[in-house]
């Protein structure tokens, strides 16, 4: 599925850059399978199935594809836009009935604009989910009789590039077909019914792998905290507080001490607080264990709603990205205190992005170019692995240490895992120079494994005056990727614009400016903190 929906897609954000996902639900839209993708868009696509279940019901027939974006609905933010398709089965269903439901198959991609006034859709100045673009609740693209025409024309009426848009919708129907005829074979081979118990086998599975990860870690109680920059819309910085008590084969995850939602885009849709909570999951207890609903049966999320991490309708939330990887960095730094066979160091979340929308140097056509940097990962320390081979805190019998070593550099992280845009592409699709894209020696923290290296990228505008909008967090001093066991810490992000001549535009880290015809803008990341004492050899 993966591979159809890259290779026919339009857009650099998917085919380049790999802004997608893709998933296998049962019947009642339990996420059985997923490809490793973008962990903050699978972990929330079961929640997508299950509203169209609710909201659907009996009328779900054979041949149907639906489209929804809705972040209270299971959705993230309005630009990923999930398709998914009911997969049924003529075997097992009674002689001359109807066919019946095995499972689903889902896609979620990152269309690089689905309305709204900024470029991109995204921007931390939205005050309501109303002005982040066109929302779709969980409504049919398609059926058997083909595509819900009046519905692709109003999608294509209210975005700025439809071409690529609704050709990279057509893809994401595309890889579904592909996974339903995958599906579909593995039932004609083995059966329905067979298909149905290893669906729930796998869910078991997680689960019973999970539990006794977690059964196998000391109990007790940590927290830790963490901050973004500011409030999305100019205020003061906003708090998470993440509590992990861990008792027997469960765990709490308690999200209660973090900010109330907030007025800007910051704001984390329930189904995005989730999938944090699962990677979190997956960090602690094995990497090797399914990655589907089952591993979080043991675990329990205390979250109230109307909180930054669990907003009410209309919260703005299109740069909710920011938000999850500083949830996760605040979790993963809470599971360190719990358990030190976690030995890790912070990563950069600061999450660089720049959108803009000019003509194509290619097609002549409006396009939107979208590109997002990452930075240098934390250092790890030395880390017992499981008997099984796979990295997690458990340890145990038969296991083994795997030995400490320094951070990735210039990477996304955590609960994103997207690419950078490369020079070629972005001179040759969009109005871009892309002057420099080079590592920052000594942006991160040392110690005896030292973190991974920043990122460096300058821009320059090539077009007319345009609308810029630009986001990035861990800019204040005080929130930049923490070191540990003595390691130091990694250096903060820099934003720098400048206008033609060269002088320097004083912007905030989140803004939208108009830049001329030989503007740049630079993005300076952070790197990773280290881990343990930089005097000792090795590092």
């Amino acid at each position: 599925m993966g591979a159809a929906l890259r290779h026919a897609s339009y857009s650099p954000i998917i085919r380049e850059m790999l802004d997608y996902s893709c998933a296998v639900f049962d019947a009642a839209g339990q996420l059985v399978a997923q490809g490793e993708f973008i962990p903050a868009q699978l972990g929330a696509m079961s929640l997508v199935v299950q509203a169209t279940l609710r909201r659907h019901g009996p009328s779900i027939a054979p041949g149907d594809v639906f489209v929804s974006n809705d972040p209270y609905e299971g959705g993230a933010h309005t630009p990923d836009v999930n398709v998914i398709r009911p997969v049924f089965v003529a075997r097992g269903a009674p002689r001359g009935g109807p066919p019946a439901l095995l499972g689903w198959v889902g896609t979620v991609a990152h269309q690089v604009d689905f309305g709204g006034p900024n470029p991109g859709t995204e921007g931390a100045d939205n005050r309501q989910v109303f002005g982040e673009g066109l929302i779709l609740p969980p409504v049919r693209l398609a059926t058997a009789r083909g595509p819900q025409a009046d519905l692709v024309a109003l999608i294509g009426a209210n975005v700025r590039d439809p071409v690529s848009t609704l050709a990279d919708l057509r893809a994401q129907v595309a890889a579904c077909r592909i996974g339903e005829a995958r599906l579909l074979e593995i039932a004609e081979h083995h059966g329905p019914a067979t298909v149905r118990r290893a669906f729930a086998a796998l869910l078991d599975h997680a689960e019973r792998r999970t539990r006794a990860a977690l059964a196998a870690l000391p109990d007790g109680e940590a927290e830790a905290e963490g901050f973004l920059d500011d409030d999305g819309a100019g205020g003061p910085p906003t708090r998470f507080q993440a509590r992990l008590t861990k008792t027997g084969d469960r765990l709490t995850v308690d999200l209660s001490g973090s900010a109330g939602q907030v007025p800007g885009g910051l704001n984390n849709p329930w189904a995005s607080t989730r999938a944090c909570v699962a990677y979190l999951v997956r960090a602690v207890a094995g990497s090797d264990i399914p990655a589907n609903d089952g591993a979080l049966r043991p675990v329990t999320i205390v979250c109230p709603e109307g909180s930054i991490l669990h907003p009410r309708r209309p919260a703005a939330v299109s740069v909710r990205h920011l938000t999850c990887q500083r949830l996760a960095d605040t979790m993963i730094r809470a599971a360190a205190r719990l358990w030190p066979d976690l030995p890790v160091a912070g990563h950069f979340v600061g999450f660089f992005s720049l959108m803009a929308e000019g003509p194509s140097p290619r097609t002549g056509r409006s396009v939107v170019l979208q590109d997002v940097v990452g930075g240098g990962t934390g250092a790890h320390g030395p880390r017992r692995l499981h008997a099984q081979g796979t990295a997690g805190p458990g340890g145990g019998p038969g296991g083994m240490t795997m030995p400490g070593g320094d951070g990735l550099d210039a990477v996304d992280t955590h609960m994103s895992n997207v690419g950078l845009l490369s020079a070629e592409v972005c001179e040759l699709e969009y109005p871009w120079r892309l002057v420099r894209s080079e590592l920052v020696p000594g942006s991160a923290g040392r110690g005896r494994w030292s973190g991974g290296l920043g990122l460096r990228r300058t821009y320059e505008v090539l077009a007319a005056a345009q609308p810029v909008v630009l986001y990035c967090e861990q800019t204040d001093q005080r929130w930049r990727p923490w070191g540990a066991a003595g390691g130091g810490d990694g250096r903060p992000t820099r934003l720098i614009v400048r206008d033609p001549a060269g002088r320097r535009i004083v912007v905030a880290s989140k803004a939208t400016v108009i830049l001329e015809p030989g503007s740049t803008v630079t993005i300076v990341t952070g790197g990773g903190g280290g881990y343990g004492d930089p005097r000792v050899a090795g590092s």
